[in-house]
């Protein structure tokens, strides 16, 4: 079995297997991995599932994720409490929601937006699907990105096509175009489709301890129709590169990433296929390090850390010593530092950005990388701790909203939080416009196929599309919002 599929079984594992309620706790520290460890400092699109490139970075990350699995099932019962004192300034104290002994917090403000209901869909198989990476809508159409098994343990990219999110089939993708490749993300443009990933493999100095790896060649690919793809020509800009993260805004495309540890890296692009590097204030990112981008309806807003330690291979990195670090910009060549509040001394990393009509949420690392922590903000310049409410973690103080799970998807106007199946209580989901206030959603529909644990979840127009299994194929279930 090679090392990236080790990775990924083992991460799949530990984010799917019933570990009772600290799985919050659980899914949080395992998602944390690629960030503290950064065995690939690969794309952030799909962070909970980035892939491992070599051997010496698997096993860093392999290890960590087993002592984390350790520490949490030892947390069972005991009580995680990340101190968050600061409340949000947009947040009214009345919309304050209470965590429940289940885990599961109790939510008294309204319903935020039009969405009450979700109805589910029996679901669908994806042809041959290994996994699935990203699910995006374009041009009245879904399009799916994951792998297909080849020849034993191997992995080839696949897209699969759908109209209705329920009959899908399998693009055929030219072997020649994407050989030795690996796609991580796909963004819809108006001209067509931008596939993110790399191509061949690193140069690596003798196996071992204290063995050191270059970067994966990145490579991006644009197509007009979903089906006919073509390498962009020059992508010189990204020589020694590693892209954390991607996003398309009005402004047009902006990737954030590194040359080196200490050679953090912005890109911009109108098109998707001429890049240019943007020239860095030193004053405005000294020692900063990205981990995602996102664009909002005025800006893009880059989230990240400054200082730390640089990554080692060949063992487990050391808890995390950096500050958690936000910026923005109203172009994506401009950028001003961003106020990032800590409570207690919390946060280490901003991580995983996500945008509602009313407010962004960002989750990322408390303290040390040994916990998650959570930031709201109303449009990117200031941001503010948000308490949390995994099991075992302190209720937070009076006034302070609580996150009601650490897995939030968004389409930039709903902001969806999934929780984990409790007994009779089923999934929950959640609803929110700011991150804040948060309403559970009730269910209609095929609602007795639904997996009591999804895999992964993106939001399309009308819904959303959640990724689970049946046995060894990938299943896909479509849920229809309604008012």
């Amino acid at each position: 079995m090679s090392d990236e599929r080790l990775e990924r079984e083992l991460k799949a594992a530990l984010l799917q297997d019933d570990l009772g309620p600290a799985r919050h706790e659980l899914r949080m520290r395992v998602a944390a991995v690629p960030d503290e460890v950064r065995p690939i400092r690969g794309f952030g699109w799909t962070r909970r599932f980035s892939l491992m490139a070599t051997s010496a970075r698997a096993v860093a990350a392999v290890a960590t994720v087993a002592v984390v699995a350790l520490v949490v099932v030892g947390l069972r019962n005991t009580a995680v409490a990340p101190s968050t004192s600061n409340s949000p300034s947009h947040s009214p104290a009345s919309q304050t929601p209470s965590s429940s002994p289940s885990g599961t917090p109790t939510v008294s403000a309204p319903a935020n937006g039009p969405w009450a209901n979700l109805r589910w869909s029996a679901p669908a198989t994806l042809p041959g699907a290994f996994d699935v990476t990203g699910i995006v809508p374009w041009n009245g159409d879904l399009f799916a990105l994951g792998d297909v098994q080849v020849s034993g343990s191997n992995l080839q990219p696949a897209v699969w096509r759908s109209s209705d999110g329920t009959d899908w089939t399998r693009v055929s993708l030219d072997t020649t175009t994407f050989a030795d490749a690996r796609i991580s993300s796909l963004l819809p443009m108006a001209s067509g489709l931008l596939a993110v990933g790399t191509i061949g493999q690193p140069v690596c100095t003798t196996p071992g301890e204290g063995m050191t790896c270059g970067s994966i060649p990145v490579m991006l690919w644009t197509s007009p129709d979903g089906v006919n793809w073509t390498r962009v020509p020059d992508i010189s800009t990204f020589a020694g590169a590693t892209i954390s993260a991607v996003t398309i805004g009005p402004h047009g495309l902006v990737a954030v990433g590194d040359t080196g540890w200490s050679n953090a890296a912005v890109w911009t692009s109108d098109t998707g296929t001429v890049w240019q590097r943007q020239t860095l204030p030193a004053a405005t990112f000294k020692d900063a390090h990205f981990s995602a981008v996102r664009a909002t309806a005025s800006d893009f807003v880059l989230g990240g850390s400054t200082g730390g330690q640089a990554p080692t291979s060949g063992g487990v990195q050391a808890p995390s010593t950096g500050v958690a670090a936000a910026w923005w910009s109203p172009d994506g060549k401009t950028w001003t530092k961003a106020t990032v509040r800590r409570s207690g001394g919390l946060g280490t990393s901003l991580g995983a950005i996500e945008v509602g009509s009313r407010g962004l949420v960002a989750v990322g690392s408390a303290s040390g990388g040994n916990a998650g922590a959570a930031w709201t903000s109303t449009d990117g310049h200031t941001w503010d701790p948000i308490g949390v409410a995994y099991y075992g973690a302190s209720p937070a103080p009076t006034g302070v909203p609580e996150l009601p799970s650490f897995t939030i998807r968004d389409d930039g106007t709903h902001l969806i939080a999934f929780g984990d199946y409790v007994g009779g209580q089923g999934l929950p989901v959640w609803v929110s416009s700011d991150g804040s206030a948060w309403q559970r959603l009730s269910f209609s529909g095929a609602t007795d196929t639904i997996p009591t644990n999804l895999g992964n979840v993106w939001l399309v127009p009308g819904g959303l599309t959640a990724v689970g299994s049946q046995g060894s194929a990938a299943q896909v279930w479509e849920a229809t919002a309604l008012p």
